[in-house]
């Protein structure tokens, strides 16, 4: 966890940022919460802090969704524009330092067999990668239509109780879904039950990818 060397005011909004162990940006702002608390979520996450204190940090943190804290200690910081993320860094002069590494990280839910399993290189690649999206596929009207290349909202991992956009690139005989998140396309493919997705209006889906 590294803590800018800005003096925190009682008042100043705190940022939370930085990335997670699949290098996927994450941002919160907290306002009124004790700067020590706020830290010590920082130092469990393996993230960031920084006192809005500036104009220009101020005006990044309008863009940040509401941070709170959790009984556990650490704090609610979804993903970010990586573009929101890298303004963050050069107004609180940060390099962009790896992910941590966390020795008892769990692989990505679906295991081996959706190619996001611990190890799989980003992005996938091999005779088990399941088939690329199909291009300009029309958007799904009920849970029946989705198939390879709709975009569909998939709820976060780990904790995480925000819904974002993903592509889907498999559909298993199980009715699982396999997913890519929608501007990650680094990060381990996924999966999630059809049952468990949301549906995005078309225009939605357009803006997503």
């Amino acid at each position: 966890m590294q803590t800018v060397s800005l003096e925190i005011s009682r008042h100043a909004p705190i940022i939370l940022f930085g990335r997670d162990e699949r290098g996927r940006p994450h941002g919160s702002i907290f306002d009124g919460l004790p700067a020590a608390d706020v830290e010590r979520a920082a130092g469990l996450m393996g993230m960031r802090t920084v006192a809005a204190e500036s104009a220009a940090l101020l005006d990044l943190s309008a863009d940040l969704p509401k941070g709170r804290p959790f009984k556990s200690g650490s704090g609610f910081a979804p993903w970010v524009p990586i573009s929101l993320y890298h303004k963050l860094l050069a107004t609180a002069g940060l390099s962009d330092d790896p992910p941590p590494l966390k020795a008892s990280a769990k692989p990505a839910e679906g295991g081996a067999g959706d190619g996001a399993g611990k190890g799989s290189p980003p992005g996938g690649s091999g005779a088990d990668e399941p088939p690329a999206p199909k291009g300009g596929a029309k958007q799904p009207a009920n849970f029946a239509d989705i198939q390879i290349g709709s975009v569909v909202l998939a709820k976060g991992d780990d904790g995480d109780d925000a819904y974002y956009a993903a592509k889907v690139v498999s559909v298993d005989t199980n009715d699982r879904l396999g997913l890519n998140w929608t501007g990650y396309p680094d990060l381990p493919r996924f999966s999630r039950p059809r049952k468990s997705v949301a549906l995005l209006h078309p225009e939605a889906a357009t803006e997503a990818t």
